[in-house]
């Protein structure tokens, strides 16, 4: 089975999936790449890329505006039910609508915020991916307490962001990256590549298109889901 969401919106999709009590992988090809995997109609896995789970899911777009999708039925798949299927749905549509919301304040779990409230009360701050990492408490819990803590003034905006201690060595065949693709060593964190210089516009856009388009590395899955957010939320706020 496969198509364009244009055609069948993704919730149809789930729901033929799960009342016909199918298993095998449901894939999105969209601006965001997901999956999820169901065993006998019941979602028992999932995520963007490498970052797997139900954060990873609660993430994605319900909505896809653009994008297609492909169905491959696999008998044997492996993994202990997430939730209820209409458990995750439900929760699935309201993260969507709220992550929005979030990320008009926050801009994307990977801003550093520093203040009084625990959890970010060091010198140099924390992301909500670290605290949620650390905490174990689910990703959209904590934004939504940093949210609270930017309006109650007890939590301001620091400069950088969770990835800038990402470290990627990337050499495409072709001279697309150019200067940038060069950089890009393995040495110098991504952090660093903008103290000397590339601006985050640019280094967005390409981490963005590489990653698309195959660059793969432990936490491409979360970075550019917080890319694509920065992109619609900060930069679009200028």
């Amino acid at each position: 089975m496969q198509g364009l969401f244009f055609d069948a919106p993704l919730i149809g999709l789930l729901e033929l999936i799960h009342v016909s009590h199918k298993s095998g992988v449901l894939s999105a090809d969209a601006e965001l790449p997901f999956s999820i995997s169901f065993r006998e109609g019941e979602m028992v896995g999932g995520g963007i890329l490498d970052w797997q789970g139900l954060d990873a899911i609660y993430a994605s777009p319900l909505v896809p505006e653009l994008g297609s999708f492909s169905f491959r039925v696999e008998p044997q798949v492996n993994g202990v039910v997430l939730a209820a299927y209409g458990k995750i749905t439900a929760d699935w549509a309201r993260y969507s609508d709220d992550w929005n919301q979030v990320n008009a304040v926050v801009g994307s779990p990977s801003a550093l915020f520093q203040g009084d409230l625990p959890l970010f009360d060091g010198p140099q701050g924390r992301s909500i991916r670290a605290v949620s990492a650390s905490s174990q408490l689910p990703l959209f819990d904590v934004a939504e307490r940093v949210v609270a803590g930017v309006r109650a003034g007890r939590l301001r905006r620091l400069d950088g962001f969770a990835w800038y201690g990402l470290r990627i060595r990337h050499h495409p065949s072709s001279a697309r990256g150019g200067r940038l693709a060069a950089a890009m060593d393995g040495e110098r964190t991504l952090g660093e590549l903008v103290g000397a210089g590339y601006t985050l516009p640019e280094l967005r856009d390409y981490l963005i298109a590489e990653i698309r388009t195959g660059l793969r590395f432990p936490g491409c899955g979360w970075l550019l889901r917080d890319l694509l957010w920065e992109r619609t939320f900060m930069e679009g706020a200028k």
